[in-house]
């Protein structure tokens, strides 16, 4: 369902489940959520990569699970997006650590909510987004994509390949500001870990704040947010990385967040 592995301070969660193409089942979603929070409960874990294993980053939901339903389905999508995949995008979106993930190939409908969810995205140049809810399915997106794709782009953008269901090329999300960086397919994974490797350096508690800064932006007002940056930069100030951040200065060295960071 989905594979583990640690290389220093940054641990790789990779979908892997071939016969469904990596698709969000209720057992995948509870299984990332279970590693997403192992991975904040480690304290040697700085950093979290997300990536796919196979052809595909995820084909998004299952319909043969919708299709296996007896009930009524609107009952069963109502409870299974409130139990499960809420919760699980929600907590990505929160997560303290820093989150990279890795689009190794196409991100179908609830894939492109789980890949956009983390802080930074890098995707293959064989990757593309597809949104296909409205025009082959006749529902909305779901798993946060209205929100994500629609600060990715304009309005006009995200409207449209929401109801065109066209697939956007890793290369055009990246030019258009979807996501942070395309690169070759072989370079994905390297260029991928030495990004997660770099945030695992920097200091914790910079990370959540300036993270806690930025989602705020997207709501409040102006003086609101200077009031916020106000109180986050004085906490900033007062803790042992902003020292270290000077030490580092006056030796001319680079700074160890590793040891002095967390406040």
């Amino acid at each position: 369902m989905i594979e583990i592995s640690d290389n220093d301070y940054v641990r790789t969660i990779a979908l892997y489940d071939p016969s469904s193409f990596n698709s969000i089942t209720e057992e995948m979603a509870n299984a990332l959520l279970a590693a997403l929070k192992a991975a904040v409960a480690d304290d040697q874990i700085r950093a979290v990569l997300l990536t796919g294993r196979g052809k595909l980053f995820s084909a998004g939901g299952n319909l043969k699970t919708f299709m296996s339903q007896e009930g009524p389905l609107d009952d069963y999508v109502n409870k299974v997006i409130e139990d499960t995949y809420n919760p699980l995008a929600e907590y990505l979106m929160a997560m303290p650590k820093p989150v990279v993930s890795a689009i190794n190939g196409p991100a179908i409908g609830a894939g492109v909510g789980l890949g956009l969810n983390a802080d930074i995205v890098l995707a293959a140049k064989s990757a593309y987004f597809s949104l296909p809810f409205v025009p082959k399915l006749g529902v909305i997106p779901d798993m946060g994509c209205s929100w994500l794709v629609s600060r990715g782009l304009n309005y006009n953008q995200a409207l449209a390949l929401f109801l065109t269901g066209e697939a956007m090329p890793a290369e055009v999300a990246a030019r258009s500001g979807m996501i942070w960086k395309c690169v070759d397919d072989a370079e994905l994974m390297k260029e991928a870990s030495t990004l997660a490797a770099n945030l695992a350096k920097l200091s914790p508690a910079a990370i959540r704040r300036t993270k806690e800064a930025l989602r705020s932006a997207c709501e409040s007002s102006f003086g609101t947010q200077l009031k916020l940056e106000q109180q986050l930069q004085t906490l900033s100030f007062g803790g042992n990385a902003f020292q270290e951040g000077l030490r580092s200065f006056k030796e001319r060295r680079e700074a160890d967040f590793i040891a002095h960071g967390d406040d």
